[in-house]
């Protein structure tokens, strides 16, 4: 929120100095970008879009600097996918597995297949894409009775060498084999939040990088790792880039900057703002 604050006392220094006839600025400003994020943003720039709404460029206030303002700044983003497996099987009694169906040893095989695949050893600047187990859930608590079902989630991170649709259907593939020798049957349930994008280094990311480097002294690089941000909607419309605050305890119960940070990416996007329309014919 520090970033959002900053952005709109630079909007007001530069109208104060500035002849904002060469273009307009636009905040865009939205709830829901954590979890699904159903509503929000994404709903937002379809609306937009409808209206005839065109965007030039975007920047995006996420707390970018792992730790100290200058350090990074967001050019891209992996695309994420959620998973929920379900084998279902019969439950029944240990002494007697012909009379049951056991869902674990199936659903942990199948794990293990998914998690076995090297994915990719990275396209750069992205690093390699990566599948992480999150739960594996049975809800027995007995020892000598076969459970019915067995669950597990997970999550893949993925660069631009992959998309949501071609990841869902390798998973899709491996469940239909792990069902031919099983006598039950696998439920998947997926959600890809978001797909990997890349805005290239250029003019717009120059510009970044030059008004960071001219109040901290550092210049930033550009990276793409991390997790995502509203971002991952944007870049559909127009180019887009990420630079905020340190990051260092974001999501932490004392999460928290010092002011002189806020002061700091306030001159940025002041002068971001300066140059952006300087430049413009």
């Amino acid at each position: 929120k520090g970033a959002l604050a900053a952005m709109v006392a630079a909007v007001s220094r530069h109208l104060n100095r500035h002849d904002p006839a060469k273009g307009s600025i636009a905040f865009l400003i939205t709830g829901d970008e954590e979890g699904f994020a159903i509503n929000g943003t994404k709903r937002v720039l379809v609306a937009l879009d409808e209206a005839g709404e065109r965007f030039d460029h975007c920047l995006v206030g996420e707390p970018t600097n792992p730790t100290v303002l200058g350090d990074m700044i967001k050019s891209g983003r992996r695309g994420s996918i959620n998973c929920k497996l379900t084998v279902r099987g019969r439950q029944g009694h240990v002494a007697y597995p012909e009379r049951a169906e056991n869902p674990i040893p199936v659903l942990l095989t199948l794990l293990d297949r998914l998690n076995a695949r090297v994915l990719d050893e990275g396209h750069p600047p992205f690093p390699p894409s990566n599948l992480e187990v999150t739960s594996i859930d049975v809800g027995n608590p007995t020892t000598n009775v076969i459970p019915g079902n067995a669950t597990a989630q997970f999550n893949i991170r993925f660069n631009i060498k992959h998309t949501g649709d071609e990841l869902t259907r390798w998973i899709e593939d491996e469940v239909a084999l792990s069902d031919l020798h099983f006598d039950g049957h696998i439920d998947t349930d997926f959600h890809v939040t978001g797909e990997a994008f890349l805005t290239p280094a250029g003019d717009f990311t120059t510009l970044l990088q030059d008004a960071v480097e001219a109040e901290t002294g550092r210049r930033p690089a550009l990276n793409t790792g991390g997790g995502t941000s509203d971002a991952r909607f944007i870049h559909n419309y127009c180019p887009v880039a990420e630079f905020g605050l340190v990051g260092a305890t974001m999501h932490q119960v004392d999460e928290r900057v010092p002011v002189s940070d806020i002061e700091h990416l306030t001159n940025i996007y002041t002068t971001i703002l300066a140059r952006y329309f300087e430049a413009r014919p």
